[in-house]
C-alpha cells in the first residue's frame, strides 16, 4: 500500500531487467495488489509461474490474444472504440471482460482522448459484455521540476474521474500516478498507483532518492590481471596505449551483456570501495579497467552499477551519457545471470 493506495507493480520488460517471475514472487509475498505489464506474453509467462494476484495488460486488445482475458485475473485495457467493439463481439453478460478505460491526458500515446471520454463512458455503461474495473491515465511530466503540465494533467483525469463516478459508478479504482507521481505528487495516489522504476530502488527523477536503495547490483568478475609496458594498447582499435608500466584487469562483461560502448575508455567500476576507469573499448565480451598500484586479484567481483559509491549509481551514470536508467536495466541480455538475494 501507498497510503490508502493499492499497489500495482509494473513488472514488464522482465521487470526492467531484474527478472520478472522471481521480482513477482518477491513483490506477491510482501502484498502488491497486482502487476502490470506491457504484452500478452509477459502476462501469460506471470501466469504459468502461478502469479494469482489480478494482472493488468496495458498493451492493445487483440482477437488473436482474446482468451487471455476470459478468465478474469487478466483485466485489460481499453485504448479504443475498436477495443470496446473486440471485447463486445466476444464477451457475453455471463462472463464479461474485466478492463481498465485508459483516458489519454496529455501523454499522446495510447488511451482515448479527453473529447471522447464522455461518449465512451456511456457506450461502457450500456456494455453487458464489459465491466469497468478502474479508470487510468499516465503523466507525461512528473519527472521534471516544472510542474505546470503535470497539475494540468492530473486537472484533466480528476473531471474524467467526476465523470466516471456519474456515469460508471461501479468503478473501484482510478490511477494516474507512475513513480515520479508516487514520489512527487502524493494527490496524484487516488486508491491505486503504478510504481515502475521506483521498485528496484532507482529514481525516476535523475537524482538518488534517499527512500530508495538499487535492487540491481550489475557485476562482471575479474578473469585475467595482466602487466603492460609503456606503448602497449588495449582492445579493439588501440584506443587506449599505456602511457607507463601498468598493470590492468580484464573482467568477463561486455556489450553482449548490455554494457554500453559508451563506457569505451570513459566509464568506470566500483571495486574494494574505489571507482576504477575502464580502458579501450568495451568488447562483446571483456572490458579492461587500470586499477593503478592497488591490489586487485582473479575472482575479484566489479559492481559496474548499483554499487556504493554515488558515482556507481545509475542516476549518476545515466545523467553522465545523457541516458535514462531504464535503458541500462532493460538493455542487460539473457545470458547475464540473475541471482536473486532476500535480505
Amino acid at each position: 500500500m501507498v497510503g490508502a493506495a493499492k499497489v500495482m507493480a509494473v513488472v514488464k520488460a522482465n521487470a526492467y531487467g531484474h527478472g520478472a517471475v522471481p521480482i513477482a514472487h518477491v513483490l506477491s509475498d510482501v502484498g502488491v495488489s497486482g502487476f502490470c505489464v506491457a504484452l500478452a506474453k509477459e502476462a501469460e509467462e506471470l501466469i504459468a509461474a502461478d502469479i494469482s494476484e489480478p494482472i493488468l495488460h496495458l498493451g492493445r486488445i487483440s482477437a488473436s490474444s482474446i482468451d487471455l482475458y476470459q478468465y478474469g485475473q487478466v483485466r485489460c485495457s481499453i485504448n479504443s472504440v475498436e477495443d470496446i467493439n473486440i471485447l463486445e463481439e466476444y464477451g457475453s453478460e455471463k462472463a464479461p471482460f474485466i478492463a481498465h478505460l485508459k483516458i489519454d491526458t496529455g501523454m499522446g500515446r495510447l488511451g482515448i482522448k479527453m473529447d471522447n471520454d464522455c461518449s465512451i463512458l456511456q457506450k461502457l455503461a450500456e456494455s453487458k459484455s464489459i465491466r469497468v474495473e478502474a479508470v487510468y491515465s499516465h503523466f507525461s511530466t512528473a519527472d521534471e521540476n516544472d510542474t505546470e503540465y503535470r497539475d494540468w494533467q492530473l486537472d484533466q483525469f480528476r473531471k474524467v474521474i467526476k465523470l466516471a463516478n456519474d456515469i460508471l459508478p461501479d468503478t473501484n479504482y482510478f490511477h494516474i500516478a507512475n513513480s515520479a507521481g508516487i514520489l512527487n505528487c502524493p494527490e496524484s495516489h487516488f486508491n491505486m498507483v503504478r510504481p515502475g522504476i521506483s521498485l528496484y530502488g532507482v529514481s525516476p527523477t535523475g537524482m538518488p532518492h534517499n527512500k530508495l536503495k538499487p535492487v540491481m547490483k550489475m557485476k562482471a568478475p575479474v578473469i585475467l590481471v595482466k602487466k603492460m609496458k609503456a606503448g602497449d594498447s588495449v582492445g579493439y582499435n588501440r584506443l587506449y596505449i599505456a602511457k607507463k608500466n601498468e598493470t590492468i584487469a580484464i573482467l568477463q562483461a561486455g556489450y553482449a551483456d548490455g554494457i554500453p560502448t559508451d563506457f569505451s575508455n570513459s566509464g568506470g567500476v566500483e571495486l574494494n570501495g574505489c571507482i576504477y576507469p575502464i580502458i579501450g573499448k568495451i568488447s562483446m565480451d571483456l572490458i579492461a579497467i587500470n586499477f593503478g598500484e592497488d591490489t586487485i586479484n582473479e575472482g575479484d567481483e566489479a559492481v559496474v552499477w548499483g554499487g556504493d559509491h554515488e558515482n556507481n549509481q545509475l542516476e549518476y551514470i545515466s545523467k553522465k551519457y545523457s541516458k535514462i536508467p531504464y535503458e541500462f536495466l532493460t538493455g542487460l541480455s539473457s545470458r547475464v545471470k540473475r541471482n536473486l538475494i532476500n535480505e
